[in-house]
């Protein structure tokens, strides 16, 4: 018990101090974990032993656990994708998983059988297995990112659910190449398999049964299981059920030799059209977080330095080569989807990895004869040392190949001649100018639209707007989209970097144009207003007091109360802002704090002490009175 304790400590004390340092670097959370349980085999294969402590048992033990997170986050991505969607994605699904795959499988065993002399059995296997990548990395990654909705991520997470599916078959393919035909079943993936000693035709079919029977138990059983739970009005027995469901299909799969992730993933699929979805979801949610960061761990915790030191510059050369081979091959099932380049590269160096699936693979290669332990136990090294080495791919991919892309396409693209002038410019017409310029447009005011960005671009000319490409920074584009007779310009842009150089730019050069400037935040709002900017609006603001005006109507406010109370919230937070900015640069973080807190102090007695807000307290109505209302805000205020 005692090991135990000090293992479950180890693991979540490093947890604790290297996750967030590796997310404060940028890094990612996944690399965090892996180095965090790297350090803990450290501890456990060269320290534990000295204080006589026996650890081996109590981290198989542990690896089993964390390997449930994997289940869940497969449950849940489930959960997350309904068969019509499905359905619609079969194509990019076979062709960004099913091109991946094959073609990988194929030149990783002619390698194998040229390079090192293996048999095809044996080369098919390890080929097969090293097809799949990390579902667990990438699309915790994804997710982390913001990345999962762009094309690049979609087509990865296509690919992904392919090779999900193919486990089916590899796991029944692989007792087939089998070169003797005794297995060690004490070695068998999953422990107990009840299909270990059937005839090796009968598997298949066995599985293809057991796929029918998950199919129909979520399909037609476990919504009136659900319906009869949630009459109890217990929510602790909902999360047990919904534990409880995954276990029971997981252990199920696993008796008969099959991946437990992938019955409870197809669970997902078929219960993803219940309407008890997003409770099923919500409820597995903060185990699969925990368990998954357990996994990552786990793997790192298991990594052999003894062998990997032993044949260093093999296993090096095998993991640079497992990586470049499955990029490679990803480049050009990219080319096949017709990616363009930004997307392109995320999607090829996204799965370029081994994935967890492999571990398991292995192991029912070697219980079933397959192949050599020494072969599999290196092999293992090489898919963790990928998957390791996958956060620093995605590292790469944002800092230096994002960037340098984003800048290449726009380079490579001359600017637009600009055959037009008009009173007002707008720069930048992303989520935020676009609504501006449509209702300039739309109330008749022709306006110059510009922006840098070639899909933007593309995408709006599809539905009729035109829209000039080019650097709104750039001073001879200006000129020619007539800023000397503009009489005002929209900074729209999505860079506060930008926005702030144009501004900067045009006070000094255009002092007569009228500026309406976008503030993605507070901070950006602090330097326009010292650079003596008027209109300034910060992004989400007037959205964010018109919710706030629509609760406090539902939580029983007259309208005219509401709104004057969002009026008012508005007025005296946009002062805020203005006798803030000063302090921000003046003072050192200290004063500037002290400051804040005080100004908000303030804000919260004026509000509180408005006549109307007490009398809607006092449940008495003294009607709209329109006069108090312009004496209360001023007839200036722009709302």
């Amino acid at each position: 018990m005692t090991a135990a304790f000090v293992i479950a400590s180890l693991f979540l004390g490093m947890a604790v101090i290297l996750v967030p340092l590796a997310h404060r670097l940028n890094l990612g959370s996944v690399l965090g974990y892996l180095i965090a349980g790297a350090i803990v085999g450290i501890v456990l294969t060269y320290v534990a032993p000295m204080l006589g402590m026996e650890t081996t048992h109590l981290l198989e033990q542990l690896n089993h656990a964390s390997e449930f997170g994997v289940v869940l986050m497969l449950f849940v991505i489930g959960l997350e994708i309904r068969p019509s969607h499905l359905w619609r994605m079969k194509s990019t699904i076979l062709s960004a998983g099913g091109l991946q795959v094959s073609i990988t499988a194929l030149l990783i065993m002619a390698v194998s059988m040229l390079v090192f002399h293996l048999t095809w059995q044996v080369g098919l296997a390890i080929g097969l297995t090293l097809s799949l990548s990390s579902t667990a990395i990438i699309m915790s990654t994804l997710k982390e990112k913001g990345w999962q909705n762009t094309v690049g991520g979609k087509a990865s997470f296509a690919a992904l659910l392919f090779q999900d599916i193919a486990v089916i078959p590899i796991i029944a393919v692989i007792p087939l190449l089998a070169v003797s035909s005794v297995a060690s079943h004490n070695e068998i993936a999953h422990g107990i398999d009840i299909t270990a000693y059937l005839p090796t035709w009968l598997k298949p079919i066995v599985v293809i049964l057991a796929i029918v029977l998950v199919y129909i138990l979520s399909r037609y059983l476990i919504n009136p299981l659900f319906d009869y739970i949630a009459r109890a009005r217990q929510k602790e027995i909902f999360t047990t059920a919904a534990l409880g469901l995954v276990t029971t299909i997981a252990a199920f799969m696993s008796l008969i030799g099959l991946s437990p992730a992938l019955g409870v993933f197809i669970a997902g699929v078929i219960l993803s059209e219940s309407e008890y979805r997003h409770e099923l979801e919500a409820d597995i949610e903060p185990f699969k977080g925990l368990l998954l960061g357990v996994f990552f761990m786990t793997v790192g915790a298991a990594f052999n330095f003894s062998l990997f030191g032993e044949q260093f510059m093999l296993i090096g050369l095998l993991t640079v080569g497992l990586i470049l081979l499955k990029a490679s091959v990803l480049y050009l099932v990219g080319k096949v989807l017709r990616l363009k380049k930004i997307e392109h590269a995320l999607f090829f160096l996204a799965l370029a990895q081994g994935g967890e699936f492999a571990f398991v693979l292995f192991t029912l290669a070697v219980g079933q004869n397959v192949i050599d332990p020494s072969i599999a136990d290196t092999l293992r090294i090489v898919v963790a040392l990928s998957m390791a080495i996958t956060p620093l791919l995605f590292l790469l991919y944002e800092k230096v190949l994002l960037k340098k892309m984003m800048t290449t396409d726009s380079d490579d693209r001359a600017a637009d001649d600009i055959d037009e002038e008009n009173k007002i410019i707008v720069a930048g017409v992303g989520r935020f100018g676009q609504i501006v310029g449509r209702l300039l447009q739309y109330n008749q005011f022709n306006v110059t639209a510009l922006d840098n960005d070639p899909n933007m671009i593309d995408t709006l000319r599809k539905y009729g707007w035109k829209v000039f490409f080019g650097d709104a920074t750039r001073m001879d584009l200006l000129h020619a989209a007539g800023i000397d007779s503009a009489t005002g310009m929209v900074i729209a842009m999505n860079d506060p970097d930008k926005v702030l150089e144009l501004t900067a730019y045009l006070i000094k050069h255009h002092p007569n144009l009228t500026l309406f400037v976008r503030a993605r935040d507070r901070t950006v709002a602090y330097q326009l207003h010292r650079m003596g900017v008027k209109n300034i609006y910060r992004e989400t603001f007037e959205s964010s007091a018109t919710m706030g005006e629509d609760v406090l109507k539902h939580l029983g406010m007259r309208a005219y109360q509401a709104k004057r109370a969002k009026l008012r919230y508005q007025q005296e937070d946009e002062a805020l802002v203005a006798q803030l900015a000063e302090s921000f640069f003046a003072e050192d973080e200290k004063g500037h704090l002290l400051k804040v807190q005080q100004q908000l102090d303030n804000l919260a007695k004026v509000l509180s002490n408005d006549q109307h807000v007490k009398q809607h307290s006092m449940n008495k109505d003294s009607g709209w009175d329109e006069s108090s209302l312009i004496e209360d805000l001023g007839s200036k205020n722009k709302y």
